[in-house]
């Protein structure tokens, strides 16, 4: 039995030194390879339109991309570099930098996401085996929102409605049927659309039952497509505007 405590104990005793060793070693391997951390913190991260906060912090780095764009440090330049955070960190090499972000690539994906992008306000530097806080500060959104509205004069004549939007070989269905989404999110420019609908039971409508066009898509503006029925001849009419300018709410 004494033998027994007396090597669990070694046994411990050697596992605590090898970890001791291992995070001193660790230490000291990131000042000999000149790393240091980053730390974004999401308070530090608030999107910005025309100068003016307007809404809550970013709380969701899922798709953003950030770049490490290097200057000249004693001699040496870093190059451009895509990096990862983990828990918000990042180890990085000891230098002076400038950190970029964007989410191009997910903003188009299924129905899209504002598409942001943004800096830090200006280069910050990083000591080997130091940790540095940085904070981003994102523009207005890049692309525009669209969402589908009705009148009552439509809503009394017609159900079962799809808006698809079509623009840059991606589609995006908006509506109240099934595979539809609430809202889309598309870069700024020409997009089209085309309305089907079913005419509700009693409401006298016969053969109008689609429409299309085409209407401009401003970067920072959420369009609402606002669908009504002309009450003569029933034909659906599509109404476009345009509200909440740099930020989508």
């Amino acid at each position: 039995m004494k033998y027994n405590s007396l090597h669990v104990i070694f046994v411990l005793a050697a596992l605590l030194f090898g970890v001791v060793s291992c995070q001193q070693e660790e230490l000291r391997l990131d000042k000999t390879k000149n790393m240091g951390r980053i730390v974004l913190s999401n308070s530090d991260v608030a999107v910005f339109a025309n100068d003016v906060e307007t809404r809550a912090t970013l709380d969701n780095y899922s798709g953003f991309v950030f770049t490490l764009n290097g200057v000249t440090v004693d001699g040496w330049t870093v190059r451009d570099s895509v990096i990862s955070f983990t828990n918000n960190a990042a180890i990085i090499e000891a230098g002076t930098y400038s950190l970029s972000v964007n989410n191009d690539a997910a903003s188009l994906v299924n129905n899209g996401c504002a598409n942001y992008s943004g800096s830090t306000t200006q280069n910050f530097s990083l000591v080997a085996g130091g940790t540095t806080s940085v904070s981003i500060s994102l523009g207005a959104p890049k692309n525009a929102k669209v969402t589908i509205g009705y009148s009552d004069g439509f809503t009394a004549k017609y159900e079962n409605v799809r808006l698809t939007l079509t623009a840059g070989g991606r589609s995006v269905n908006l509506g109240n049927v099934l595979d539809c989404e609430d809202e889309a999110f598309f870069p700024a420019g020409s997009v089209s659309y085309t309305v089907t609908a079913t005419a509700k039971s009693g409401s006298h409508v016969t053969d109008i039952t689609s429409a299309s066009g085409s209407t401009t898509l401003v970067a920072g503006k959420h369009h609402v497509i606002s669908l009504t029925a002309n009450p003569v001849t029933d034909e659906i009419v599509p109404l476009i505007e345009g509200t909440h300018n740099d930020y989508f709410d």
